[in-house]
Parts: structure tokens; sequence; C-alpha cells
């Protein structure tokens, strides 16, 4: 590829560039941004997802309380100040006054507190404490001190405090109120943007919040997503002048984008990892050596060269990237690709393999799963594809556990906390249906308030080599998100944890 690699890599020059951008930025004009799948709302309380798509409106909407500085240092943004309780149960917040949000209301505590009890009555519930984790309460002290209670340490919180992560992406609280659940349908932030008009399943449109305290920094009059399901709809889009920008993490989309002059790709690898997760609580993905076996069984090369063109996979032995501080360096015992072992093991089981792998209807994850499935044909194992629409017809089943395996995405968490705690025997976001008390208890090592970060980081290497051992999914390859765009769009366009800052871009035409 003529670039791609070097855009992924000196990230520094590439932020030095969008420094040097800033100096011309201009306001005025539409962007449109292609959407890959629909989507039923926006209400992280009660409709939370992580998919880039739904994160990308949601960002331009809401604000983040914190940011982070190349030196660790907070940035404050919706927050001011933030205090750490010495035990790191208690996260105290000040909040910025004379913020209002899109539709006049004061922004204020309230509107955290009123969140999470909506959240914690939520159909999506158990989702939503696998995300957030021991979060025992939020409480408003006074109309701009808002504390965050948990019911153990939890140093992990501080990252997603100072991150974009979807939990305090808040709705105004009357409005919140008196829409119920519709306001899934409405979303009213502080952010740069607000909802204008959205056409479920062909697309949406953001305009300008008449209320953001940084107009200046509103450089475009719109954002306009219209939904193009198929990856070469969208590039031809692009090529043809129809589209702006969007968001793949296909390589062969992204070397052929590269070929366009017209076009910028830039990329970013994923710090978390694909994942073929099982239901281990039925035969016979309830037996260790099936699931050996079943890891043992695939050249795991081939699914990044016939999915992702061999670009940009990155062939996983724990869940954290190996450019994240978490990456364990590869030292987790991961199954390595032996075929006679996974036959012995099957052997050794001495009863026929067979289920279902559930996918959603993406090329790649379609390539991949037939990948899969073909050498695990060749180990004697029948496994039947089951490919899902994005919607109900996935989500519904993966909550309530309809499905034997099935594709899924850790995501590049903030902390290894938010990756880790799934796995607990007790964890309402545990879709494995899986426990032992092996891996509790390392999981259980990694909560005190550690001093010394190298230690917390060997607790969670520790936790990651556990989890291998009883192996209660398989790891496929780090994916790398590709920003493919025209030139004349500027800003910072490299996908961070699979978001774009769609709402800080501007048009240079």
């Amino acid at each position: 590829m003529r670039h791609l690699f070097l855009k992924i890599a000196v990230t520094s020059l590439v932020m030095a560039s969008f420094a040097a951008d800033a100096m011309a930025q201009k306001r005025g004009g539409t962007l449109r941004v292609a959407m890959n799948r629909n989507f039923n709302g926006f209400d992280t309380a009660t409709n939370p997802t992580v998919f880039p798509t739904k994160l990308n409106v949601q960002r331009a909407i809401y604000e983040d309380l914190f940011g982070l500085d190349k030196d660790g240092k907070l940035i404050p943004k919706l927050g001011t100040s933030l205090k750490i309780s010495s035990d790191q149960k208690t996260f105290t917040v000040t909040l910025r006054k004379g913020v209002k949000f899109s539709n006049d209301e004061p922004f204020t505590a309230r509107a955290f507190a009123d969140h999470f009890k909506r959240a914690m009555k939520a159909t999506m519930v158990n989702f939503i404490k696998g995300q957030i984790g021991p979060v025992q309460d939020v409480v408003a002290i006074d109309d701009h001190t808002v504390e965050f209670r948990m019911s153990r340490p939890h140093a992990g919180f501080k990252a997603a405090i100072t991150g974009p992560f979807q939990f305090f992406w808040v709705n105004a609280p009357e409005h919140a109120k008196s829409m119920g659940p519709f306001v899934a349908k409405l979303p009213v932030g502080t952010g740069p943007y607000m909802l204008d008009g959205w056409d479920q399943g062909v697309k949406l449109t953001l305009v300008r919040n008449p209320n953001y305290r940084y107009p200046e920094k509103q450089y475009l009059d719109k954002i306009v997503m219209p939904l193009i399901g198929r990856e070469e709809a969208r590039l031809n889009a692009l090529k043809a002048g129809n589209l702006d920008l969007y968001i793949t993490n296909s390589g062969k989309i992204a070397k052929l984008a590269e070929k366009d002059p017209s076009i910028d790709v830039f990329g970013q690898i994923d710090q978390g990892s694909g994942i073929v997760a099982f239901d281990i609580s039925k035969p016979p993905l309830n037996d260790i050596r099936v699931r050996k076996a079943l890891a043992h069984a695939v050249d795991r090369k081939v699914e990044v060269q016939a999915a992702l063109g061999g670009v940009g996979g990155i062939l996983a032995t724990d869940w954290f990237g190996p450019k994240s501080k978490w990456y364990c360096g590869g030292k987790t015992n991961y199954p390595e690709y032996n075929p006679k072992k996974a036959k012995a093991l099957l052997k050794d089981y001495g009863k026929p393999v067979k289920f279902k792998l559930a996918v959603l209807t993406f090329p790649v994850f379609l390539t991949g799963a037939q990948v899969y499935q073909s050498f695990w044909k060749r180990a004697g194992i029948n496994v039947e594809i089951d490919p899902r629409p994005p919607g109900p017809s996935w989500v519904l089943p993966l909550l309530r556990g309809g499905f034997q395996s099935f594709f899924l995405g850790i995501g590049g968490a903030l902390d290894p906390g938010f990756q880790a705690q799934n796995l607990h025997s007790k964890s309402g976001g545990n879709f494995f249906k899986f426990g032992h008390p092996e891996v509790d208890k390392a999981l259980e090592a990694t909560y005190p308030a550690f001093k010394d970060e190298a230690k917390r980081k060997a607790a969670f290497c520790h936790y990651v080599t556990t989890v291998i051992k009883h192996q209660p999914f398989l790891l496929r390859y780090h994916n790398t998100f590709y920003s493919v765009s025209k030139k004349y769009v500027k800003g910072p366009k490299m996908p961070v944890f699979k978001m774009s800052n769609l709402q800080e871009m501007w048009l240079d035409k």
C-alpha cells in the first residue's frame, strides 16, 4: 500500500499535521458520513451498544467529563476537578457551571444520578453492569458535585471518567423523564451538535447545538449520515463525490481506497481482540478438551488473509493489543495451530462434536466464520454457521444466552478492569456462562488499590493467562480500523477506540 502503514505507525507526525491544519480551520458546509448498520436509539442508560457508527453519533451529541493530555494530566471538559478516595471506592467530580443542554435545561449533577437510576431499571441492566463495573450508586451532592460510589476498589474507573466512555454521555434529565422510553429516539446532550432528523434505516442529520459554549469550534453546519450497508458501495459513493468519510475494518477496502489520489486513509490498531465466544454451560462446549481442540485446529493466519486481505490483522495472544500498555508480551500460553493436538483431544473426548456458530451478516465476519468452519471440519467437527443481521435478532439472543458460539469483540477498553470483569462467575455481563474458582480468584487479585501500576499489570496478565488456561473463548486477531475520507476533510481523522471525532472536523473545499 502506498502510504497506509506509514500513517498507522507515525501517529505523532499525523497529529502534528492536524495541528498545522488547525491554523486554517474553515466554518460551514455539510459532512456526509456513511453508517454501516441500523440501530434502535441513542440513550446510553437504556440502549447501550458499542459499535462505531452509533458511538460516532453520540460523541457529537454528548460530552466526556474529562480528557487526558499526552502526559496523563486531566483536561477539564464537563468536569472541572476529580477527587479519588484512598481506597478507590469514591470518585467525586466537580462539574462545570453555566452549561446548558441543547433544549435549554441547565446541566447539573442530577443528570448523572437520574441516568444511573434509569440504567439500573433497563432491560439491558446486566450488559450495563458489565460495562461500568462495581458502580453501586451515583449521588448528586449538590447541583455541581456528583459522587460515583463503588462496592469495591475500582482503579479502572479513573480511565472511564477521563476518556470516551458511553455511560457518562447523559441526557437532559427533565427531557428524559418526560420522554420515558422514547428518549432513545430523541437524545438531548451538551455537545456541539444535536439530532435534527432521523429517518430510521435511511439517514440521520445533526445540526449545531445553539447552546454550545464554544460556537467557534462548531465548524460544520451539518453532519448527514446515510445508511450504506455494503463496503464497496461506500467506497464507490466516496469516489463519486456523494460521501465524504466512513470507517471500515476491511483491509481490502483500505487498499483499494488508497489508490485514489483524492482519498486519505488512516489506520489505528484496536487494542482489543476479536473472539469466538462459547456458551460453556452445555455439551459439547462445556468440556475443556473440546475448547482446546477448537483452538488448536484453526490456522488464524488464513482468516486474516481471507477476511482482511492479509492487511491489518495481528494475531492475538491476549486481549490487549501490542501497542497497549497492558499487553502481556505474548506470554499467555495461547494454543498454537496444531491439528494433531486437536485430533488427539477430540479422540480423548470420544463423542461427536457439533454446534452452531452465530455471526453478523458482514462479509468480514462471514468469511472469518467460513474459515473456522473449514478448519474444524478437517478435524472432524461439524459446525453450522448461523448468520444474523444486526439488530434484535442478534442482540436479544446474545443477552438471553441463545447462542452456542458466536463472534464477538473484546473492545479496546480504557482499562483492563472493564474487559476482565465480565468473566467473573457472578458478572451479569458473563455471556459465556463461564465460572471457575481459579479464574474468579485471579480476577479478585486485581481489585486492590495498587500503588504500583507494574504490580497491577502483573496481576492482570496472570489473570489473562488463567482465563486462557480454561479457554472460554478463542482469540482471533487485533483488528485495524480505517478512516477513509476525501482529502478536503480536515481535522482529527485517525480513529480512536474505533471512533471518529466527527464533531471536530471541517471541510476545506
